[in-house]
Order: structure tokens, then C-alpha cells, then sequence
């Protein structure tokens, strides 16, 4: 009898568990029975998705991270051509990259500049320390 529906002759083996299946209850290309064929469809699946969200997420990091470069080199190239074309006023630009600020600056305002990019960092830094410690805590 068929180990599986228990209702015809088992003339089948499976040929990952071993079970005695009946032509019904019998995948006949992978010679699996269906509970097994069941599994590995579904775990096909899973990776197949698995797989997808990684692919997602590797390409979103990556457009990610060219879209931040190609801002930040934009904004060099607006700071070198207003220092070029003798901007006599101060110029700066912020850039905030994870806890650390950059600050780009000319003119007769660049030392505090330097000065709040210092005091920016140490307060960005010291919150990312706290917080960080807080999720491990």
C-alpha cells in the first residue's frame, strides 16, 4: 500500500525519504514523492526569494552610494568655480557623511568654519557613540 494516500499499491520509491508510493502520489520527473517534492519546491522558492532581496538591496547600495558621490563631487566642483571666479564674500558648504561633518569654506569666515566643523564633529561623534551603546545595552 501507498505509505502516503494509503489507498492504491505502492509501486513506486521515493528518492529522497524511501517511501513506498503509488503512481499518484509520485512526482514522475524527480521520482519524488509529493511530500518531498513539496519541500524542495518550497525551499526553492525561499532561496530563489532570498536571492532576489539580496540582488535588491546590493543595487540599491550601490545607487546609493553613486548618487552621494556624484552630489559630493558636484558640490566641489561649485565651491573650486566660486573660488575661481574671485567670490570675495565667504562661501561654505556642510556635508554631513555618517557622524562626521565636512565643511568646505573660504573667505574672511574659513577659521570659524574650521572651528564649527570641529565642535560638529564631536557632537555627531558623541552621539553616535551614545546611541550606539544604547541599542547594544
Amino acid at each position: 500500500m501507498c505509505e502516503l494516500c494509503g489507498k492504491r499499491n505502492a509501486r513506486y520509491i521515493c528518492q529522497e525519504c524511501g517511501k513506498a508510493v503509488c503512481e499518484r502520489c509520485i512526482e514522475p520527473y524527480t521520482w519524488l514523492c509529493l511530500e518531498c517534492y513539496g519541500k524542495t519546491e518550497v525551499s526553492a522558492r525561499l532561496g530563489a526569494e532570498t536571492e532576489r532581496r539580496g540582488v535588491l538591496q546590493s543595487s540599491f547600495i550601490k545607487l546609493f552610494i553613486i548618487g552621494f558621490m556624484l552630489m559630493f563631487i558636484g558640490m566641489i566642483i561649485l565651491f573650486l568655480a566660486a573660488l575661481l571666479t574671485g567670490l570675495k564674500d565667504s562661501l561654505s558648504f556642510i556635508f554631513l557623511i555618517g557622524p562626521i561633518p565636512i565643511i568646505l569654506g573660504s573667505g574672511q569666515y574659513s577659521l570659524l568654519l574650521i572651528i564649527l566643523a570641529t565642535v560638529l564633529t564631536i557632537i555627531c561623534l558623541a552621539a553616535f557613540i551614545f546611541l550606539t551603546r544604547r541599542r547594544i545595552g
